[in-house]
């Protein structure tokens, strides 16, 4: 609970932004960075299809700041969610559509993305002991050249620990029967964001912007398959057909 605590209290809003947080760690131009390539190409498509979302319901600013349940919904979360933590630069309330936008945009690539990126990868990283050790039984060396085979051996997990991990992380990475995917492909929901097994709006006009943003995740997934073909090691893990609509855990 500390930990989480710490963790919450430096949170920043412009961290869990993409675009903002590749620049704010100066990654824009370091090579093969694929989490950053795809994660920009998938932001961007969130991004439009929420633009074409939000300016159909909210056509101007007023209509924003004239919305009392919109306002009381980002209050609630800034209040309970971040504390009321007005250094963190999560907004309070909203006052502009483009406000709106960028944060649910953020929303919903920090619930598909981003958990796909950093949960469905685990068995494959923490399932081999040695790769990404979640105990050691001694202080890690402070100076280079002092480890040998035994040293390392005994302070890696005994045998018991590694399965134990490795289980774990097996079941936090394991897909649910009952997965919602981003992407449906060919009239079956395949993935998860952008599927909406439920008919949640009636009007052509969203209908419309919910097809078009299916289509540009398709396209995105079959960049990234085309890219992976020339890769030793796939990178899969920003594919839409690989993630959810929202964390399921």
């Amino acid at each position: 609970m500390e930990l989480m605590r710490r963790a919450l209290s430096e949170m920043t809003y412009s961290s869990l932004c993409l675009p903002e947080n590749i620049i704010a760690r100066g990654l824009e131009s370091i090579p093969n960075f694929y989490y950053r390539d795809d994660g920009l190409k998938l932001w961007n498509i969130v991004n439009s299809f929420v633009k074409a979302v939000v300016g159909y319901y909210y056509p101007s600013d007023s209509e924003v700041r004239k919305d009392t349940e919109l306002q009381e919904w980002i209050s609630e979360i800034f209040t309970h969610g971040f504390l009321g933590n007005t250094a963190s630069g999560f907004p309070a309330s909203f006052h502009t559509v483009e406000e709106v936008i960028k944060f649910i945009t953020m929303l919903i690539f920090t619930v598909t993305g981003q958990h796909a990126v950093v949960n469905n990868g685990q068995f494959d990283h923490y399932s081999w002991g040695p790769n990404k050790s979640l105990l050691l039984r001694k202080p890690p060396p402070t100076t280079k050249g002092q480890s040998s085979m035994k040293t390392i051996l005994e302070t890696l997990p005994d045998v018991g620990d590694a399965v134990s991990f490795a289980a774990m992380a097996w079941l936090l990475a394991e897909k649910y029967t009952d997965t919602v995917d981003l992407v449906m492909i060919n009239g079956h929901y395949n993935s998860s964001m952008g599927a909406y097994p439920e008919e949640r709006f009636q009007e052509p006009a969203p209908k419309q912007m919910i097809k078009e943003f299916q289509a540009e995740l398709s396209y995105l997934s079959e960049a990234i398959l085309t890219r992976n073909l020339q890769l030793e090691i796939p990178d899969i893990y920003l594919n839409p057909t690989e993630m959810e609509n929202s964390i399921t855990i």
